[in-house]
């Protein structure tokens, strides 16, 4: 894993915190950053690794298709805002809870098991920035 993949799932991580809060930024600024949420974890997993290969990558963009497909059809600013209106509310808001609380459950599950190796590199670069401190306070 390399620092640059680190900064980066902090941002996607912080912008999820963000959209995932709809009472913090209200439901307005909720559906603009839920788009963007999804541009950027679709980067994220696009970024990743083994790309669109690779085991599990293609049921996370599934999921997040899902979400931002039920969130856009749930939205009452970004369609509007675009002159559009979806019917079937009483469909795509229960479909939207289900999948926002499954994405949860999966970022949970993701940062646990990559938190030691994103840890293990940001450790890693401290240590050569120390090491060359001390080679240069050595000189």
């Amino acid at each position: 894993m390399k620092r640059s993949h680190v900064l980066f799932d902090v941002a996607a991580l912080v912008v999820y915190l963000l959209a995932a809060n709809p009472a913090l930024t209200g439901i307005p600024l909720h559906e603009f950053i839920g788009l963007g949420a999804f541009i950027v974890i679709a980067a994220h997993v696009v970024v990743s690794a083994d790309g669109l290969g690779g085991r599990g990558r293609m049921g996370r963009l599934a999921l997040n298709a899902v979400l931002l497909v039920s969130g856009v059809m749930v939205s009452g600013t970004v369609l509007p805002s675009l002159g559009l209106y979806a019917t079937g509310y009483h469909f795509w808001d229960p479909l939207h809870a289900v999948a926002a609380k499954v994405l949860f459950a999966a970022l949970l599950v993701h940062v646990v098991v990559r938190a030691p190796a994103a840890l293990a590199v940001l450790r890693q670069r401290r240590g050569l920035r120390a090491a060359e401190s001390d080679c240069l306070m050595g000189s």
